[in-house]
């Protein structure tokens, strides 16, 4: 299968658009009144300007390209100290801002080539994902562990394999596999049967989504469990008429939604198909009326937008041939696609929730410092940044931090305990499963 995933020479001109002004260290709201806050979790840490941001990043970038850096540790270390949240990019207004991401994983993408990366963290992660199919090195009859109190009480989930639904809730690994985080397939699959929707999953066949991959710079073992399932959505299509595939993990909704479109055939294959995040789905269902809500939960909460259903959706606007400015001008944002809106009115929707949001919000969230392999290659810098996160929380005086991703809910949770907070960490479709009564 043909993919268009750029290699770090085919970024070189965006690469060179750097001006290193340092916008992208820190975060901007003009308000009034106008406030500014860290926006690099690597920088926060680190605190030195050659790893800070896209501006430290990139000058990485070009001595890579150029030769003037070999692949020590240090720079293997340096270009792994990044979530990759995006929260650089977000600040840049100049042309190379549409590729920050792309560079940062393009550099690692050249490590892995040249033999020098991922990290040796990573290298387990990824000959799991070799023989597991998942970053967790769980045996493939765990993955539906967590569905078992469904089938002991007698509303089994439908196994896709072998019936038929239009929906398909792809579970994802860290719901599967990583304990802490069961009670969000869980929650999502109780909704789903309040609701009556005819949906099923995978179950044992469920494979990694790729992003784990994708994000430490080993672009064949994405590529290789991106076609599979590439192929498998369609075969659903055809044989089981799965036409929406519902995900309640960020990073599984922008693995598929972007990095599979990568991919020559992503629209032959996924015709037919609407890939959505379990908030954008049951959102639709609010406004249509069909989330009937009950009850009250007397919280105020905080919400923690996740990187990867938030800024890492932008589509950016670029003047590709030099009609308005300059050919690769960097020209405007659509924002259309970014899910901070949705998990907010259902928040609003809920009987006795107050919601009290933090100073870094939406396209300037700080992130739970949890991505990119951060947690797998620097663990206590993961759940230091988290415990951060969780601090900021607090100052609203709310009680819980919601949020919309497995991945962040687990290191925000460690977090917490980190620094000894009473706050609690909850995924959004645990407190609308609370609410919505049973058909």
């Amino acid at each position: 299968m043909e993919w268009h995933i750029p290699s770090l020479k085919e970024l070189e001109h965006f690469i060179w658009r750097c001006t290193a002004c340092g916008t992208c260290k820190v975060a901007y709201d003009y308000g009034p009144p106008s406030t500014c806050a860290d926006i690099c979790p690597a920088g926060t840490e680190f605190g030195f300007e050659g790893a800070m941001a896209s501006k430290g990043k990139i000058a990485f970038a070009r001595g890579i390209l150029d030769g003037s850096l070999e692949w020590d540790e240090d720079l293997i270390n340096s270009v792994y100290q990044c979530t990759i949240c995006g929260g650089c990019q977000s600040q840049c207004q100049l042309d190379h801002k549409p590729y920050i991401p792309e560079i940062i994983e393009g550099m690692r993408r050249e490590a892995v080539e040249a033999g020098a990366g991922p990290l040796p963290a990573h290298k387990n992660l990824v000959q799991s994902l070799k023989s597991y199919n998942n970053p967790y090195q769980g045996p493939r009859r765990l993955r539906t562990d967590w569905a078992r109190p469904f089938k002991k009480a007698g509303q089994p989930i439908k196994d896709l394999n072998k019936e038929s639904a239009p929906v398909m809730f792809f579970v994802g690994c860290t719901g599967a596999f990583n304990q802490a985080s069961r009670q969000i397939p869980q929650a999502t699959a109780s909704v789903f049967q309040k609701l009556g929707l005819d949906f099923g999953i995978l179950g044992e066949n469920e494979v990694c989504c790729g992003s784990t991959a994708m994000r430490v710079g080993d672009a064949a073992e994405f590529k290789r469990i991106a076609e599979h399932n590439l192929e498998l959505f369609a075969k659903m299509h055809k044989e089981r008429g799965v036409n929406t595939i519902v995900s309640s993990c960020a990073g599984c909704y922008r693995a598929i939604k972007k990095d599979y479109a990568l991919a020559a055939d992503y629209d032959k294959l996924m015709d037919g198909i609407k890939v959505v995040h379990t908030s954008e789905f049951l959102y639709d269902l609010h406004r249509q009326g069909k989330l009937p809500l009950s009850g009250g939960l007397q919280l105020t909460v905080t919400y923690h937008d996740p990187c990867h259903i938030g800024r890492h959706l932008n589509k950016f606007i670029v003047d590709t041939e030099g009609k308005e400015l300059w050919p690769g001008a960097y020209v405007g944002l659509d924002e259309s696609e970014c899910l901070y809106d949705q998990p907010r009115e259902l928040l609003k929707a809920i009987p006795g929730v107050k919601l009290e949001e933090m100073k870094r919000v939406r396209a300037n969230s700080y992130c739970c410092g949890g991505g990119g392999g951060v947690m797998t290659g620097f663990g206590e810098w993961a759940t230091k940044n988290a415990g951060l996160r969780v601090a900021e929380g607090e100052s609203t005086g709310a009680g819980v931090m919601v949020s919309t991703c497995p991945f962040c809910n687990y290191n925000l949770g460690q977090g917490a305990k980190r620094i000894g907070s009473a706050m609690q960490v909850l995924d959004l479709v645990e407190l609308i499963d609370q609410v919505l009564p049973k058909k």
